[in-house]
């Protein structure tokens, strides 16, 4: 006969232990991205390389983990100790790895309000992974085809500009390299976990309006990354300009700004 803790008053368990080493798994995780992009140069950005969204569900998912809704049974004593030390790993691939494992078993486990925060913990360790490390396995195309479709939109307002690969550009002024990380495919699957918390967090979530506002996420996302890119694109001075302190705020703040109002929108009854 197992004993259940439902007694213990909603929000008020002495240590959940599921709830620290999840949070745990994906504070090294962030950590790890944190510390990389600081020593490559890319601290003007108010994110540190960090995903708005990854931030946004994470908070989420944890508020989730705490609320109503109990394991069917105490998880395994030497899961909780492997995860435990896998993220004590200084690296973000083990620590995303580990809490996709983890949250995945607690998400079979758990009932109401936990299945709901280990899903978005194990959305954010898939989605983590997708982009640290999947993503990287299909650069060439990804990168070629998004700016395959840059250039054709590009081509009609400036001949001069021309695709080759994931290069785009005037060859004889200036290119764009595009790389994985300014890729539509890297960040919209963070935003979409970003909508589904806050939606989640909001209220009772209907399925067929969070998948309208997912729908929407998409099409705003997509058009705004093009010209985001077309801004990298078209001159040194529009690069400096959009991937300056000034233009990746401000873009991080779009994000940001758009996963929040979708997300209210789908999570209102």
């Amino acid at each position: 006969m197992t004993t259940r803790s439902a007694a213990v008053p909603h929000g008020l368990r002495a240590i959940d232990l599921p709830v620290v080493i999840m949070i745990g798994a994906a504070l090294n995780g962030l950590v790890v991205t944190v510390m990389q992009t600081v020593s490559a140069g890319g601290g003007l950005s108010l994110t540190l390389g960090l995903s708005p969204f990854q931030i946004i569900a994470i908070l989420v998912a944890a508020r989730l983990m705490l609320g109503m809704g109990e394991p069917d049974a105490a998880g395994p004593w030497w899961l909780d100790l492997t995860v435990a030390a896998l993220i004590l790993v200084p690296s973000s691939a083990v620590s995303w790895a580990a809490l996709a494992i983890y949250s995945g078993y607690h998400a079979v486990e758990t009932r109401a309000e936990r299945r709901t925060g280990a899903l978005l913990f194990l959305a954010i360790a898939v989605a983590s992974l997708w982009s640290s490390v999947i993503l990287k396995w299909f650069a060439l195309p990804v990168t070629t085809g998004e700016a395959f479709v840059l250039g054709q939109i590009m081509h009609l307002i400036r001949p001069d500009i021309i695709q080759v690969a994931n290069v785009i550009g005037n060859p004889d002024t200036h290119s764009l390299i595009l790389m994985t990380r300014c890729t539509t495919a890297d960040a919209l699957p963070h935003a979409a976990i970003g909508v589904a918390a806050v939606a989640y967090l909001l209220g009772d979530v209907r399925p067929e309006r969070l998948r309208q506002a997912l729908v929407m996420l998409a099409v705003i996302y997509v058009a705004a990354n093009l010209v985001r890119l077309g801004g990298l694109a078209w001159s040194a001075e529009s690069y400096a300009l959009v991937h300056g302190p000034i233009g990746a705020n401000a873009f991080d703040l779009f994000q940001a700004g758009l996963v929040l109002t979708l997300g209210n929108w789908a999570g209102s009854s």
